[in-house]
């Protein structure tokens, strides 16, 4: 996801090591050294496909606008002392404009077989 351009942050955390004070709002790219830290010490899956954490995409290539967190807070579900459960509720949110957007004939097929 990182080196495909998409900008995503953690909007939930359910695995040990990961703190909702410190993580939730983060980006993929901000918390990629400590996930490997987490995925060597404790066998965390990097990619978070066994639930230890979500993600919410702001920006990506193919959007035309990205999407900006204007407030948000953050939730426990479980206050577990080694693995707490928490997720980020968005209060606000509104879209931007972005710099140099992905021309539309991106997002088609046509495009794609004619490049």
């Amino acid at each position: 996801m990182i080196s495909s351009n998409i900008q995503a942050i953690i909007i939930k955390v359910a695995a040990l090591g990961l703190d909702p004070n410190k993580h939730l709002g983060k980006t993929l790219d901000q918390m990629e050294p400590y996930l490997l830290e987490l995925s060597k010490k404790y066998g965390v899956h990097v990619c978070g496909e066994g639930g230890e954490y979500e993600t919410f995409t702001l920006d990506c290539p193919l959007f035309k606008k990205k999407i900006i967190v204007d407030s948000s807070e953050v939730v426990i579900h479980s206050a577990d002392a080694f693995a707490p459960v928490a997720y980020l509720r968005f209060l606000e949110l509104h879209l931007e404009d972005k710099v140099s957007p992905v021309p539309d004939n991106y997002r088609t097929s046509n495009y794609i077989h004619n490049s």
